[in-house]
Order: C-alpha cells, then sequence, then structure tokens
C-alpha cells in the first residue's frame, strides 16, 4: 500500500519507483503536478535526475503510474464501520451520518489522502485516467452511503423507501463532496506557507472545528428530512 512520506522521513528503500511516485505526490501538493519538474521529484528521493529514467520512461509515464498507485489506495478505502448495522441499531440517524461523514473528511485531510486528493484533482482535465478514478470514488462512496441508509432503515432510525435509497444517497454524496473540496482547499491554504518538511506536522494537525460544526449543521437538517 502507497505511504507518503516527508524528505525528512525519507529512508533507503529498495522500491525506488515507489519512492519517486511518493516524491511526485509530496511536491505537486505545492507546486502542483503542472508545475514539479523531474529535478524536484529527484531531489525528494535523493537521487539524480537521470535515475528517474531507470524507472520511468517519460514525464507521462511517471505521471500514469502515480495514477495508477492512487487508484491502488483508494480502492482499499472505506469511510464506514465494519459493523455499520451495529452502530446504526445503537445510536439515532444523525450521530450515525455524522460520524461516518467525520470519519470520511479526516481521512481527506491526513496523509496521504489528502495528497492524492490535491493531485486528482490539479490533473482530471489533463488526464484521461484521473477523470475513471474520480468516477470510481465517487460510485464507491455512493455505495457505502447506501449501505449506511439501508442499515438505517432496517433499524428503523430513518423513514425511507428502499426505493429511493439510491437517489438519496447520491443526493447526499454530492452535497459532502462539494463541501470536502471547499475543506479541503482551506487546508491546504494554511499548509501551503510552511516549508515541505513540515508536511507531516501540518497534514496532521488538529481539525478545523468550525467547518465541522458547518458540516453537521447540514446533516441535521438531512436526517430531519428522513424522519
Amino acid at each position: 500500500m502507497l505511504t507518503i512520506v516527508s524528505q525528512e522521513d525519507y529512508m533507503p528503500d529498495s522500491n525506488t519507483k515507489d519512492q519517486i511516485i511518493k516524491s511526485m505526490l509530496n511536491t505537486a501538493f505545492y507546486k502542483s503536478a503542472g508545475e514539479t519538474s523531474l529535478a524536484n521529484i529527484a531531489e525528494g528521493v535523493n537521487i539524480k535526475k537521470a535515475s528517474i529514467y531507470n524507472h520511468f520512461n517519460s514525464r507521462e509515464h511517471l505521471i500514469e503510474e502515480t495514477c495508477r498507485s492512487c487508484k491502488e489506495y483508494i480502492e482499499q478505502i472505506s469511510f464506514i464501520p465494519s459493523d455499520i448495522d451495529s452502530v446504526s441499531k445503537k445510536y439515532p440517524a444523525e450521530t450515525v451520518l455524522k460520524g461516518i461523514v467525520d470519519r470520511y473528511f479526516k481521512m481527506h485531510e491526513k496523509q496521504p489522502l489528502i495528497q492524492i486528493y490535491t493531485f486528482i484533482q490539479s490533473q482530471k482535465y489533463f488526464t484521461p485516467e484521473v477523470m475513471d478514478i474520480i468516477q470510481a470514488q465517487k460510485t464507491a462512496l455512493i455505495s457505502q452511503t447506501e449501505k449506511v441508509l439501508l442499515s438505517l432503515i432496517q433499524n428503523e432510525k430513518i423513514n425511507l423507501d428502499s426505493n429511493d435509497v439510491h437517489s438519496t444517497a447520491m443526493w447526499f454524496c454530492s452535497a459532502i463532496n462539494d463541501m470536502l473540496s471547499n475543506y479541503l482547499l482551506e487546508r491546504k491554504k494554511d499548509m501551503l506557507p510552511f516549508p515541505e518538511k513540515n508536511a507531516d506536522k501540518m497534514a496532521n494537525a488538529k481539525s478545523d472545528d468550525a467547518a465541522i460544526e458547518k458540516i453537521n449543521a447540514y446533516i441535521e437538517k438531512f436526517a430531519e428530512l428522513l424522519k
């Protein structure tokens, strides 16, 4: 599984190819993928620029492989607990929904997802493979949200026809993703003034509680509509 590291945490690794991809994501977070040079990437791995070509045929090949690694990482993510039925049985719908959204946001504001998310968003208009990743991510989010809604229905916590679960999940996820984009944009603005060597510290900083409260207010209204 891909794990992003900062320059100061870098340790020599036999898998130099993977380290180059990590450096690509770390550097692109601060410079954007388009402005990230091979020299920048090589510096992050403590190798010569020419050594990158031992692992990638071109810059385009590096971007393709970075997309592949991002896709593999994202596919392994689940923001709902494995015991969602027990959780839905124990807590009211509002609490359950707040919990999964809070988990979803916090996963994205930490490493490596904040770098992956930034990279994907910066490349979505330039790399066809990225659009496939974004669509797959949306589909997975909707599918997991459907499981939560069905569990809440089964435990009589919401009043929703099972035929409306998919459309309701799509509506909810669309709003959540919009709020996530705005939330991460503000988080990135807070992180950009800091040197890259402090990426780990900033990515693991305390969440923006005020922003989370606004998101929770939306969830409360959403849950109220389902009663």
